[in-house]
């Protein structure tokens, strides 16, 4: 085991009670679902910016897996602004997520939908938000350290509450089993992700630029590492990379820096195996993430594909941490963001 230069900072002790607070939510959005559908929703949209879009993967991936009857999208908050879309109307469902509910660009999104006559859905910190005062329904995570989690979470059981009232839903009973199993298995990941912490910390210490490979829901947390926690918080130069693209143009340079290949359980699962079969082929410096190397007590077998997703993310949050502490970064320390205009 490498040895990490200075410890990272510990799990927050809010973490559990955050994820337990999110997933108690679960019943609010089966009742919106379920009313909706009766109403006659047809599209649903998943918005965010940054950390928040990159949370929608794993509830569109279940969309497109299953559903027949409502079309769902995902695109950032500006998107939505900026371009005409002929689905959004008093038929659709737009989903949308801003940490602090005041992103500017999300809420423009919101008043664009609505104005639209779209149904919205916030996710946001907290109740008293801008977010909160345009949604017509909030899900809310009482937490500023506990981020990542909680938003994929409420897009995710978004996702199974549209399939569950479209008849779209294999096994609901199991599928909701698995997310009440969430923050104990989250929990989890966390901790034992600590390993694969102290590898990539020695590992990106000194690089001088990480490629991070995903694919399918699992795509969103290779951008949440590579844009949000290792360019936006650590200051390290980072891509994402789609293993469905990767050998087509990137394998080529690719393994010339550090890798590090997410690996999930739902159905792409093959194309990050193939990459890290590559890897351990001809490159020097890479690391695996993989759910399967993680508990996920109280999940069942059958779910594991389910959740592996949001653990992935999670796990790879933690990352950060262990990044962070070996490189000696303040990860509240910016340049741009919240201090100048954009």
């Amino acid at each position: 085991m490498l040895d990490v230069a200075v410890d990272p900072v510990p799990l927050s002790d809010d973490l559990t009670p955050t994820l337990e607070h999110t997933v108690a939510q679960a019943g609010k959005a089966r009742e919106l679902a379920a009313r909706l559908v009766g109403e006659g929703l047809r599209t649903v949209y998943f918005v965010g910016c940054g950390g928040s879009f990159y949370s929608t993967f794993p509830a569109q991936d279940l969309m497109e897996s299953a559903e027949d009857t409502v079309v769902s999208h995902r695109m950032t908050a500006a998107e939505l602004v900026h371009r005409p879309l002929a689905g959004l109307d008093r038929t659709s469902l737009v989903v949308a997520s801003s940490h602090s509910g005041a992103t500017p660009e999300t809420l423009e999104a919101v008043r664009v939908a609505k104005k639209a006559g779209a149904t919205v859905a916030g996710i946001a910190r907290s109740g008293d938000s801008p977010l909160a005062e345009e949604a017509d329904v909030l899900f809310d995570y009482p937490s500023n350290v506990t981020v990542t989690e909680p938003k994929a979470i409420h897009f995710t059981q978004m996702a199974l509450a549209l399939l569950e009232a479209t008849g779209s839903l294999r096994d609901a009973e199991q599928a909701w089993q698995a997310v009440e199993a969430v923050p104990q298995a989250l929990t989890a990941a966390k901790k034992e992700v600590a390993p694969l912490g102290e590898r990539v910390g020695a590992q990106w210490r000194d690089a001088e630029l990480v490629y991070v490979l995903g694919a399918g829901p699992n795509f969103g947390a290779a951008n949440a590492l590579a844009a949000c926690y290792l360019q936006e918080m650590n200051w390290l130069h980072a891509s994402a990379v789609n293993a469905g693209d990767f050998f087509h143009g990137p394998f080529e340079i690719v393994g010339d820096h550090p890798v590090l290949v997410l690996v999930g359980e739902d159905a792409t699962r093959p194309m990050g195996e193939r990459a890290v079969a590559f890897a351990e082929r001809y490159y020097r410096t890479w690391s695996v993430l993989d759910s399967k190397d993680f508990t996920l007590p109280g999940v069942p077998p059958r779910q594991r594909g389910l959740i592996s997703p949001l653990a992935v993310a999670s796990a790879s949050r933690r990352l950060l941490d262990f990044c962070a502490a070996e490189r000696g970064h303040n990860t509240a320390q910016r340049r741009y963001m919240y201090r100048v205009a954009y």
